[in-house]
C-alpha cells in the first residue's frame, strides 16, 4: 500500500434533480493526493489493479464512449522510448452512428510507431512514463430518447515541485448523474484506485456525499 503526503476530498456538486419521491442525484467529487513514487511506478501500479486497460483506453470501435465531453483524448502520456521522449495519445473519433441511440468512436492512436502497443504492455515493452493522463466519458441513451444519464472520469498524473520539496501529484475529477440515492460516484473507478495506506476512497467518498 502506497503512503500519503497528502490528500483532499471535495463535494464540488451533489444536486438532485428529480424529486423527493424519484430522487435523481448528480454527484461531483475532486480527489488530489500527493505520494513519493514516480509517475512511472503509479502507472505500474494501476495497471495492475485493472484502472489502466483495454476496457478505459479501447483499442476498437466502441459506442457512446469518448475521452471526456469536452473531447479531451482517452489516454496521452509523456513517455521515454528507445531513448527519445514522446507525446504519446490515444484520441477518440467520431465515426459517426445512430444518433437516437449511439454514437460511435474510433480509437486513434500516436505516434504511429507505436499504434500496436497498449499503454497497459508499456512495462513490459520497456516505455517509461514521465507523467500521463485517463478520460474516460459514457453518455446512456433510453429507446429513441436521450438521457442525462453520464459517468465521467478525468485523472492527471505528474511531478510536481512545491517549496523544494518534489512529489508526484495525483488529480482525479470524477461525475455520475441520475442516481437514485446519495453514494460514490463511478464506484468501479474508485475501487481500482484504492491503494493508498488507510484510504479507501470508494467508502471515504461515500461518507463525505452522505453527510452533504
Amino acid at each position: 500500500m502506497l503512503e500519503t503526503k497528502q490528500k483532499s476530498i471535495k463535494i464540488k456538486e451533489l444536486k438532485n434533480y428529480g424529486s423527493s419521491l424519484r430522487p435523481l442525484y448528480t454527484i461531483v467529487v475532486e480527489i488530489e493526493i500527493r505520494v513519493e513514487e514516480s509517475p512511472d511506478t503509479l502507472h505500474k501500479i494501476f495497471t495492475d489493479t485493472g484502472l489502466i486497460t483495454r476496457e478505459t483506453i479501447p483499442f476498437e470501435v466502441v459506442s457512446n464512449f469518448r475521452g471526456s465531453a469536452d473531447n479531451k483524448p482517452f489516454y496521452s502520456a509523456l513517455i521515454m522510448h528507445e531513448g527519445i521522449v514522446k507525446k504519446y495519445e490515444v484520441a477518440a473519433r467520431d465515426t459517426g452512428g445512430f444518433l437516437k441511440t449511439r454514437i460511435n468512436y474510433e480509437p486513434v492512436v500516436h505516434p504511429e510507431e507505436l499504434r500496436l502497443t497498449h499503454p497497459a504492455e508499456f512495462s513490459r515493452s520497456n516505455i517509461e512514463v514521465d507523467e500521463w493522463e485517463l478520460h474516460n466519458y459514457k453518455h446512456y441513451f433510453m429507446l429513441l430518447i436521450a438521457s442525462k444519464r453520464y459517468e465521467s472520469f478525468d485523472m492527471l498524473v505528474k511531478r510536481e515541485v512545491e517549496k523544494g520539496m518534489e512529489f508526484t501529484s495525483i488529480r482525479v475529477n470524477i461525475a455520475e448523474s441520475e442516481l437514485k440515492e446519495k453514494k460514490a460516484p463511478c464506484s468501479w473507478y474508485l475501487k481500482r484506485l484504492s491503494v493508498f495506506k488507510g484510504l479507501n476512497l470508494e467508502d471515504k467518498v461515500r461518507r463525505k456525499v452522505e453527510v452533504e
